[in-house]
């Protein structure tokens, strides 16, 4: 009962994020939309006209639908009450280009509403993070500055599958397998594009849910399986069904669109292909014959892509198997140690590979690993600046997507906000964090000299070197901080001494003299912490410890030598 309320208070907390989020959501509900609006109307008007055996193969618009049946069947459900606001937007041939402004309240609503699962899925993973990080991390998913520039003024539905691939990776991360991999399977099933990070939970799932001897290995491998089965089934079984799976896959991997998008994701087949022209236009001016390409590497429509001038062509099955090299020395860590703890930072590396290598890649696939990331920079200074810069830089690619003059101030305030956002947030949020672990760290049992902040004695500091980073700790405190290390180990050492050394016969007097003792270690220990910090303050030399300082005395029966040779080894 007494946990209600902190539980009550945690989930208004976030809600008033959400709520700031959704006010600038409706400000945004008359600016620019792109082409995908129509996109996703269609869609509604298609899946509400036509029969499912038709949902696949229907030409009545360029606009077809490309995406898996259970985002289809998401517009099939967004379609009932669509057309209850306006029958209009849901009929197939009259709505075509159709966009009244009952039609584009709804379809922005629908956006809104549906990032209440991201909402969730964010509550859920931050719910180990306490002050600062706990709110930081609401701030950079919840405020993304990407998830405004897509979904709400460009227009799709990035945050609510966002969402999914967020409460997957919590499960994962309490250790409930099966529900990560279930929620998994259904996101493929809503957006194909996320399976690039599907090696990393085969590979997670069978080394450490299907793990325990043969029999139950092979049993948790069945319900797994089974599992993501029932879902794939769920999804494609009514299509298998009318004859249409062939179809269905031909529409969701149209390989003819080209290499690059139309916008082009910064990726390394764009520098691939401006070699290649640059190439070209060197060798047509040495005399060579060649032909440099005409058309375009890039198509938001099926087509057949350009072929290069100079350099091998780039095929679909190349780029495959370049993802999976950059993937594979993931994947090897994966199968060595899997630690539920590292697999949202797996599954953002391998949405990155997929980004630099894969084909045909969008602008807006950055989302799919700057917003894992923004957890993983919770943990440390060196995670948040690397965040710091992916997110400026994918927020920046984003910027061609809004053309028009009306959004550029949009734009350009969204990324100063997130950008001032992080700056002071992380600053906030690692300088507490390195003051709470030095008050409240206890040493433990495999490290007892080292430094209580040798996890966060970092800055968020931006640098070219990583040594700007860290932050030198003044020899005081470092003499304090191992100083306290020592006293508590005098006091344990004496007591063990004492107790060894008492007869049975005076057995009860044993934890009194122990305390007796360690009080004077400790006082002695004092002394000495006391002796060395003045003279370190005097002299200031490079190195301060007990080999430098050899006046120093210490008590004969209180340290064993193994101590003071780790003393000296630590301070060396």
């Amino acid at each position: 009962m007494k946990k209600s309320p902190k539980n009550h208070r945690r989930i208004s907390d976030i809600w008033w994020f959400a709520l700031v989020a959704t006010a600038v959501k409706l400000l945004l509900i008359p600016a620019y939309r792109s082409t995908d609006f129509e996109v996703h109307r269609h869609w509604l008007a298609l899946t509400h006209s036509l029969p499912l055996s038709r949902w696949y193969s229907d030409t009545t618009s360029p606009w077809t639908l490309d995406y898996p049946p259970f985002f289809a069947y998401f517009e099939k459900f967004l379609s009932f009450f669509a057309s209850l606001v306006d029958p209009t937007m849901t009929h197939l041939h009259k709505g075509i280009n159709y966009a009244s402004p009952r039609a584009i309240l709804f379809q922005r609503l629908s956006v809104i509403f549906s990032d209440v699962l991201l909402i969730y899925s964010t509550r859920k993973l931050s719910k180990d993070f306490k002050g600062t990080g706990k709110f930081l991390m609401w701030a950079l998913i919840i405020w993304s500055p990407g998830l405004f520039i897509v979904d709400h003024l460009h227009f799709q539905y990035n945050g609510f599958m966002l969402g999914m691939l967020l409460l997957s990776l919590s499960y994962l991360e309490e250790g409930r397998d099966v529900m990560g991999g279930f929620v998994f399977a259904v996101l493929l099933c809503f957006k194909h594009l996320f399976a690039v990070a599907a090696p990393v939970y085969f590979v997670y799932l069978f080394r450490h849910y299907c793990r325990g001897g043969f029999v139950k290995g092979s049993g948790r491998l069945v319900v797994m399986g089974s599992v993501v089965l029932a879902v794939f089934a769920a999804a494609y079984g009514p299509f298998a069904y009318y004859g249409q799976i062939q179809q269905v896959f031909r529409r969701m991997f149209p390989f003819g669109r080209g290499l690059c998008h139309a916008y082009w994701a910064p990726n390394f087949w764009v520098f691939y292909i401006i070699l290649d022209k640059l190439l070209a236009f060197l060798f047509a001016k040495l005399g060579f014959n060649i032909q440099a390409p005409t058309a375009s590497f890039t198509g938001g429509l099926v087509g057949d892509s350009s072929p290069f001038a100079v350099l091998p062509t780039i095929t679909p099955l190349i780029t495959f198997i370049t993802v999976l090299l950059a993937i594979s020395p993931c994947l090897i860590k994966i199968w060595r140690d899997p630690q539920p703890s590292m697999v949202t930072r797996w599954v953002a590396y391998a949405y990155t590979c997929g980004f630099l290598f894969g084909w045909h890649v969008h602008e807006k696939a950055s989302l799919h690993f700057v917003v894992p990331l923004s957890i993983i920079a919770l943990k440390s200074a060196e995670d948040a600046k690397h965040y710091f810069f992916l997110s400026i830089v994918s927020c920046y690619s984003l910027f061609p997507l809004l053309f028009e003059a009306q959004e550029y101030p949009i734009k350009v305030s969204l990324l100063l906000l997130h950008a001032v956002l992080m700056w002071f947030g992380f600053s906030s949020h690692f300088s507490k964090s390195k003051a709470g672990k030095a008050s409240s760290s206890v040493l433990g049992k495999d490290d007892k000299f080292r430094s209580p902040n040798a996890d966060r004695d970092v800055k968020f500091v931006l640098g070219c070197l990583p040594s700007q980073l860290r932050k030198p700790e003044p020899v005081e405190a470092k003499v304090t901080s191992l100083g306290a290390s020592l006293v508590l180990q005098a006091a344990k050492e004496s007591s063990s001494i004492t107790t060894a050394a008492a007869p049975e016969s005076v057995e009860g007097n044993t934890s009194e003299s122990s305390e007796v003792l360690g009080i004077e270690a400790a006082k002695e220990s004092s002394e000495v912490l006391g002796i060395v910090s003045a003279k370190s303050k005097q002299s200031r030399p490079e190195k301060v410890g007990i080999k430098e300082q050899g006046e120093v005395k210490i008590p004969g029966d209180i340290f064993k030598v193994s101590s003071l040779k780790t003393f000296r080894n630590h301070w060396e």
